[in-house]
């Protein structure tokens, strides 16, 4: 439905909640929708966001979506301050530890292709890049 309303459709949902997993979903999904000029009716909320007050209530979610949008963040801060807190480094592990750091080093000194040691390693080209960065 997304890729076939155009301009001036409007689009009719049984429920905001089907347009997206969350709130800042629907809100964005909304928000596409409005910008290529196509309206949204919801069945079972009863707003029509072509009307002015549909369009209230979209500010509502949106003021909503961005209140949720700052609870993660605060949320995901303290996680980071109790881990560290706690000795647990915060954030994920490098994927090349310094022993396969060493490793790419000396294949890429032998002449190996970034390539064939990426594929060796398992680890992305721009992974490969960022560990030898941090060595020299």
């Amino acid at each position: 439905m997304l890729n076939y309303a155009r301009r001036g459709d409007t689009a009719v949902v049984l429920a905001l909640d089907r347009l997206a997993r969350s709130l800042t979903g629907v809100i964005s999904t909304i928000d596409q929708l409005h910008e290529r000029g196509i309206y949204i009716k919801s069945l079972r909320e009863n707003v029509d966001f072509s009307t002015s007050m549909g369009r209230m209530i979209a500010g509502i979610f949106a003021s909503l979506s961005e209140y949720e949008k700052t609870l993660i963040n605060e949320r995901a801060a303290a996680a980071r301050t109790a881990r560290v807190a706690r000795g647990v480094p915060a954030g994920r592990p490098p994927k090349l530890d310094r022993d396969a750091s060493r490793q790419a080093q000396a294949l890429r000194a032998t002449g190996e292709s970034i390539s064939a040691i990426c594929t060796l390693l398992g680890a992305s080209r721009a992974t490969l890049y960022r560990a030898r960065a941090a060595s020299a």
